[in-house]
C-alpha cells in the first residue's frame, strides 16, 4: 500500500517549522531524500497547472477550443511553448537546447507526426528542458515544481497565501515532502531534472520537476485533473504538514530571516523589488483576512 501521510496538522509556526526541518524526525531519515513542494491551500491535489480545467477553458479560448481528447491537449501544450520560443526569438533571448535541428525537431509538423496518434511519449527528451524552463517563467505544463530546499517550498506556500486577494481564514497551506526511487518504471509518474543552467530561477530554487502521466490517443477523452496522489507506488512516500493560513504571514516573515525571499528564489532586480513588496504583504496579511 502506498505510505501517504496526511495527518501532520500543526497548530502553531515553531511546530510547522519542527515539522519541516530537513534534520527533523519527519524529513531528517540517513537513508531517504527528500524533495518538497509549498501550495497555498491544503485541499489542492498535486495537480499540474497545465490539467486543471481552469487553466484549460481560459488558455485554449482562441486557439483550438475546449479540449476534447489526448491529441488536441498535445497541441494546446505544443502551442503554449511555440509561443514562448517565439517571444524568446522576438527578444534575443536564448532557450535551452536551441539549434536548427532543434527548431525542425519542434516544428508543428514533426511533433504531430511523433505524437498524432498517441502522445504515450510526450513530452520527448529534447522538449523537457525547454518545458522546463517555460514552467519557471509562468507558462503551465505538466510538470509539477518541487525544490531540494524544504524552506523554499514553505516559502511559496506562504507567499501565494499572502497574494491571494480574498484569502478565507479557514484555510490551510500545505508543504509536501515526496520521496521515491527515481529509477522504478512502473509508476505513473516519472522524475524530471534538468541541469541548471537550463534557468537562473532553476538554479536558485534547486529546481526539479515530476512529469506526472496523463496520456492516451486520438479519440480518448482527456482525463482533466489528473493528479499525482494515485499514480505512486507502494515504495512511494508523500508526507503532508499543514498550517492554519493565518500563520502564513509570519511563515512567510521567517523564510526572509533564513534568507529565502524573492530576492533569493527569483535572481535580479525583479526578485528584488518582489522581495521589498512581500514583506508589506505579510505585515498586512492578517488585516485582510479579517
Amino acid at each position: 500500500m502506498t505510505k501517504i501521510i496526511s495527518n501532520y496538522d500543526c497548530e502553531s509556526l515553531d511546530e510547522f517549522w519542527n515539522c519541516i526541518s530537513p534534520i527533523g524526525n519527519i524529513f531528517g531519515s540517513p537513508i531517504s531524500k527528500f524533495i518538497y513542494r509549498g501550495q497555498s491551500n491544503s485541499d489542492w491535489s498535486l495537480s499540474p497547472q497545465v490539467y486543471r480545467k481552469d487553466i484549460i477553458e481560459k488558455y485554449q479560448v482562441g486557439m483550438i477550443g475546449s479540449s476534447t481528447d489526448h491529441i488536441d491537449q498535445t497541441f494546446f501544450e505544443w502551442r503554449l511553448l511555440e509561443s514562448f520560443v517565439h517571444h524568446c526569438d522576438l527578444r534575443g533571448l536564448s532557450i535551452p537546447g536551441d539549434s536548427m535541428d532543434f527548431r525542425e525537431y519542434f516544428s508543428l509538423p514533426n511533433i504531430m507526426i511523433i505524437n498524432g496518434i498517441g502522445n504515450q511519449s510526450w513530452p520527448q527528451n529534447p522538449v523537457l528542458p525547454l518545458m522546463a524552463m517555460a514552467q519557471h517563467h509562468g507558462v503551465p505544463t505538466r510538470l509539477l515544481d518541487w525544490s531540494s530546499n524544504a524552506m523554499i517550498a514553505c516559502y511559496f506556500a506562504a507567499i501565494g497565501a499572502v497574494n491571494d486577494e480574498h484569502p478565507k481564514k479557514d484555510k490551510k497551506i500545505a508543504v509536501f515532502g515526496f520521496t521515491f526511487n527515481p529509477h522504478r518504471k512502473d509508476a505513473g509518474y516519472r522524475y524530471i531534472h534538468v541541469p541548471g543552467s537550463t534557468s537562473p530561477n532553476l538554479s536558485a530554487q534547486g529546481g526539479s520537476f515530476v512529469l506526472v502521466y496523463n496520456n492516451g490517443y486520438r479519440g480518448e477523452e482527456f482525463s482533466i485533473g489528473t493528479s499525482l496522489e494515485p499514480s505512486l507506488t507502494h515504495t512511494d512516500s508523500l508526507i503532508k504538514i499543514t498550517l492554519p493560513i493565518q500563520l502564513a504571514g509570519e511563515l512567510l516573515m521567517r523564510c526572509h530571516k533564513f534568507g529565502v525571499s524573492a530576492a533569493s528564489v527569483f535572481p535580479g532586480y525583479d526578485g528584488v523589488a518582489k522581495a521589498v513588496m512581500e514583506r508589506n504583504l505579510a505585515s498586512s496579511f492578517l488585516e485582510r483576512l479579517k
